[in-house]
Parts: structure tokens; sequence; C-alpha cells
């Protein structure tokens, strides 16, 4: 056998040196080379080997501390978890639990605020229908309640006999009252209907004398003309009332000696035209204390 150059002896194992030539020379570099490639590959595939099995060992190494890992962190997660659920339900059970009670107690409210509101609306109604009840029954008074208002009948007098005079318009200047108007009655007027009550009316009819004044005479003429108060009710404590705003009682007038005088020559005609002929009103006649 040859080992590095050397012959040696199969039976004896003696050595000797062999005669090589060039193509010996290269057949041994080869089969040297060869070898050399051969170990290292044996060594690249030994380390390659060593590195799979630490790769493996590592892994395995990280599996384990992982799942250590991972066991701890569950160890710490889940109680942790499961507090923070039972938590998070406590929560949310107690935002319901408020919430109920917040929408309860706004029912309750909303339920006060409606009985309240219809109790207000209750009263105001029964205020309104009381209201309106006591203008009606003070719109229900005698002609003796109007005598006894002392002060009422004298402000009354005063400011229907002022109501005359603006009755007419004079467009001659020698027309003139001889005298103070003759008081003659009065009526209470009131209406028919429960709406129309503040349409009752205090009417004072009145004889007027006037004078037309020449350089040689006075020419004398009667008229029978009135004027009216409206509103006529009782105040709570019993006195009377009144717009206060006398108005004349009608619109007739005559043409007496080329002037135009409010009122009627005729007495009755008046009565007849101006009270009887108001068919929504009642009336009853009576005489109003004058000054």
């Amino acid at each position: 056998m040859v080992k590095e150059g050397t012959f040696y002896c199969a039976n004896c194992d003696s050595a000797f040196m062999a005669d090589y030539d060039e193509s010996d020379v290269e057949y041994q570099k080869v089969k040297v080379e060869a070898d050399i490639r051969k170990q290292q590959l044996n060594l690249a595939k030994s380390g390659a080997e060593d590195y799979k099995r630490k790769a493996k060992d590592q892994f395995k190494i990280k599996v384990i501390a992982l799942c250590i890992g991972a066991a701890l962190l569950l160890t710490i997660i889940i109680p942790t978890v499961i507090v923070t659920l039972k938590s998070n339900r406590e929560a949310l059970e107690l935002r319901m639990q408020q919430e109920r009670e917040r929408e309860e107690r706004q029912e309750a409210e909303a339920r006060e605020r409606e009985e309240r509101q219809r109790a207000e609306e209750e009263a105001r109604i029964a205020a309104e229908e009381a209201e309106k009840q006591a203008l009606i029954e003070s719109y229900h008074l005698s002609t003796d309640e109007i005598v006894a208002d002392h002060f009422f009948t004298e402000n009354a007098s005063k400011a229907l006999r002022g109501q005359l005079w603006d009755n007419n318009n004079l467009f001659y200047d020698n027309w003139v009252w001889n005298e103070e108007p003759e008081y003659i009655t009065s009526f209470l007027l009131v209406a028919k209907g429960e709406d129309a009550r503040e349409y009752n009316i205090l009417v004072s009819i009145y004889k007027i004398h006037w004078d037309k004044v020449f350089d040689d005479r006075t020419d004398h003429y009667v008229r029978y003309d009135g004027a009216c108060l409206y509103n006529i009710s009782r105040n709570e404590d019993g006195t009377i009332r009144s717009d206060f705003d006398p108005d004349q009682l009608t619109l007739n007038s005559e043409l007496i000696a080329n002037q135009f005088l409010s009122g009627y020559s005729d007495y009755d005609q008046l009565i007849r035209q101006e009270i009887y002929g108001k068919s929504d009103y009642e009336y009853v006649e009576f005489t109003l204390p004058e000054e």
C-alpha cells in the first residue's frame, strides 16, 4: 500500500521508496486534493449537523421559554382579565342601573310636570270660568243698585248732559238753549244674550228748549233727545261702573228753521224707535237721581 509517497509491504509492512513519474505525481496530487475536499465536506457536513442540532436545541429552548413565559403571562393575565371583565361587567351593570334610574327619574319628572301642567290648566280654566261667571253676574244688576250708587249717578248725569250739546252741529250762531235740558226719564237696556252683557246701556232722555234769536224776536222750539253710557255693570264691592264715554242716543235729526237739530220733535216717536225698537234688549224704565 502507498502512504504519503512510500510503499509498504502488505505482508511485512516493510517501507521502501517508489519510483514515481509525473503521472503518478499528478494522480497523487489529485487524490490528496480529493481527500482534502472530502475532509472539508465531512467537516462542513458535521458543522451543518452541529448547527442544525444547536439551532434545533435553541428552538426547543425558545419554545420552552415561550411556553413558560406564556404560562407565567397567562398566570398573571387570566386573573387580571377575569378581574377586568368582572369590573367591566360590574361597571356596565352599574351604568345600566344608573341609566334605568335616570330614565325612571325622568319619567317621574315628566309625569309630575304633566300633572302640574294639567292642574295649572284646570286651575286656569276654573279661574277663567269663575271670572266669566263673575262677569256675567256683574251684568245682572237692578235699577235700584244704580240709584243707590250716588257717586255714579252724579257723574253719569253730568256726562249725559254734557253729551247733549255735542249731539248738534250748529252752523248758525243765533241758536241757543234758553235753559238747561229738562230731565224726563232713564232706561236700563239689558242685552238678552249672555255674550253681549257688556253692551248694557244706560239711557237718559231730556227735553231741550231751543231759541232762535233775531233782532226783533225769538222763536222757541222743543226737542226730545238723549245720551247714553255703555258697559253698565257692578263692581265686586257693589258699586256701578261703565265706560264713562257718553255717546249720543240717536243719529236722528230734523231740519228746523234752516238748522239741523238732533233728536225728535215727538217724544213718543223717540221712545218707540230708540227704546222699544231695540229687540236685542230688555228695558227697565227708572228715575236717575239728578243734582
